[in-house]
C-alpha cells in the first residue's frame, strides 16, 4: 500500500518573541536587584551619616531619660574595653531619623489598622490617659480583680506591724500613706470595658483587716478626702500618672492633721492655700503622653502651687536611687525620714517646711543604718496603691524578725 506523504504546516518561529520577553524580564530583574542593593547600602549608611549630620524630620525627643553622649577617648585599658559599647549606646540614641521612626511607630500603635491594646498606656475619654503596669492588663487595682488571699493579706499586715514594732522600740512613730491610683479617683474617664467588677479593692481589704484586729499601724486612707474635693478642683494630671499640686495639697491636709496628732509636743500649724500662689506651667508634658511619644496630640494644662515664703525643695528628688537630705538647722521643728515614691515630689514643699531636717529615701525597704543615723521624730512610708498588688518589700532581718523576739 502506497503511503502518501502529508504536508505539515508548522507555526511561525516564536523564538524571536520569546527571546525579547526574556530579555525584558532580565532587565527588570537586574533593575530591581540594583534598587534593592542601593536600598540595602542606604539602610546601612544613612543612619550612620544621619547621626553625624543630625538628620531627622522630628528634632524633639520625648524620652524621660538622658540620651547617651558621644564617648571620650579611652584613658586606660578598662575604658578601652567599654569603648565600643559606649559608641553603640551613642549610636542607638542618635542614628539618623530616629525620632521620626519612633513617632511613626507611636502613630501606628494608636491610629493604625490594628490598635495596640497591650501597651502600658490606656487612652481614655476626653483626652485622659491611664497607666497600665506590665502584666496588669485589666487595671486590677481599680476593677477589684485578684483580691488578697488570706495569706497575702496576713503577709502585708505582718510586714507593716513588724516595722511599726521595730520603730516603736526606738521611740519613732510610724505613719503609712497610700495615695490612690488615678483611676480610683477618676474612673469615669476610663474607656468602655474597664468597669469595676468587685466593690472591694486590696486597699479596702488591708484597711478593714487593720481595723478588725486593732492593729497599732497608722495607715491613712486619702480616698475620701480626694473624692470629696473632686467637684471643686482637678486633682490628677490628665496625661500623667501622678496627682497634680491640688491633689497633693488635699493629701497634705490629711497627712499633716495626723502628724499633729502623732507629734503633740511639737507646735505644727498646717499651711492653707492662701500660703501658695497658683502658677501656670507651659508646656505641661505628662509622662504618659511622653511614653506614647505623642505629647502634641495629648496636651495638658499644668500649674504649680508656689509658696509665698520661698522653700528650697532639695534637688535630686527625681533620682529613684538616691537619699536626699534637707536640713534647715531649726531646733524648734522635728526631724522626718520619709520612704517614698514619685508622689512625694509634689508633697515636698508642703510637708517639708514643718520639719527641720528631712531625709527623702526613694526605695521601699527600710535601712536601719539610715534610721539610726537620722534619729527621726517620725518615719513616713508613702507608696502608691498599685504596690499592694505586689508582694511586700523584704526589710533587713533586723526588722523582719523583730516581732518574733
Amino acid at each position: 500500500m502506497a503511503i502518501t506523504p502529508t504536508s505539515v504546516v508548522l507555526p511561525s518561529d516564536p523564538a524571536p518573541v520569546a527571546a525579547g520577553a526574556a530579555s525584558g524580564r532580565t532587565s527588570v530583574r537586574i533593575a530591581l536587584l540594583r534598587i534593592m542593593t542601593l536600598a540595602f547600602i542606604a539602610a546601612l549608611f544613612v543612619p550612620l551619616i544621619g547621626a553625624w549630620r543630625q538628620w531627622d524630620f522630628s528634632s524633639a525627643s520625648n524620652e524621660n531619660r538622658q540620651l547617651a553622649g558621644a564617648p571620650k577617648l579611652p584613658r586606660n585599658f578598662k575604658d578601652a574595653q567599654k569603648y565600643s559599647d559606649r559608641w553603640l549606646d551613642f549610636f542607638r540614641d542618635h542614628f539618623g531619623f530616629r525620632n521620626t521612626l519612633i513617632r511613626a511607630v507611636a502613630e501606628t500603635r494608636v491610629h493604625g489598622f490594628v490598635a495596640d491594646t497591650n501597651g502600658n498606656v490606656i487612652i481614655g475619654k476626653a483626652g485622659w490617659l491611664f497607666f497600665r503596669p506590665d502584666g496588669d492588663h485589666n487595671l486590677i487595682a481599680y476593677r477589684g480583680l485578684n483580691p488578697f488571699s488570706d495569706d497575702e493579706l496576713t503577709a502585708w499586715q505582718n510586714f507593716l506591724e513588724r516595722r511599726n514594732a521595730w520603730l516603736a522600740s526606738k521611740g519613732i512613730p510610724y505613719l503609712v500613706v497610700i495615695p490612690p491610683d488615678k483611676q480610683t479617683i477618676y474612673p469615669e474617664y476610663l474607656p468602655p470595658g474597664y468597669e469595676k467588677l468587685r466593690p472591694e479593692s486590696r486597699l479596702d481589704q488591708l484597711i478593714a483587716r487593720l481595723k478588725e484586729t486593732h492593729s497599732p499601724v497608722h495607715l491613712i486612707d486619702l480616698r475620701p478626702a480626694l473624692l470629696a474635693a473632686k467637684p471643686t478642683a482637678l486633682l490628677y494630671h490628665k496625661t500623667d500618672t501622678h496627682w497634680n499640686d491640688s491633689g497633693a495639697f488635699v493629701g497634705y491636709g490629711v497627712i499633716i492633721k495626723t502628724v499633729q496628732e502623732m507629734l503633740p509636743r511639737w507646735h505644727i500649724i498646717p499651711q492653707t492655700l492662701s500660703d501658695f500662689v497658683r502658677t501656670p506651667v507651659h508646656p505641661e508634658v505628662g509622662d504618659l503622653a511622653r511614653m506614647m511619644d505623642m505629647p502634641d496630640q495629648y496636651p495638658d494644662r499644668g500649674f504649680q502651687l508656689i509658696r509665698k515664703i520661698p522653700y528650697d525643695v532639695p534637688l535630686g528628688l527625681e533620682d529613684r536611687n538616691a537619699t536626699v537630705i534637707f536640713d534647715s538647722h531649726d531646733p524648734t521643728r522635728p526631724h522626718l525620714v520619709i520612704y517614698r515614691d514619685s508622689f512625694t515630689i509634689a508633697l515636698a514643699p508642703m510637708l517639708g517646711p514643718h520639719f527641720s531636717r528631712v531625709a527623702y529615701a526613694c526605695y521601699y525597704t527600710l535601712d536601719p543604718n539610715l534610721i539610726e543615723q537620722e534619729k527621726p521624730d517620725l518615719l513616713i512610708s508613702e507608696f502608691l496603691e498599685r504596690n499592694l498588688y505586689l508582694p511586700p518589700p523584704t526589710d533587713p532581718a533586723e526588722i523582719r524578725h523583730f516581732a518574733a523576739r
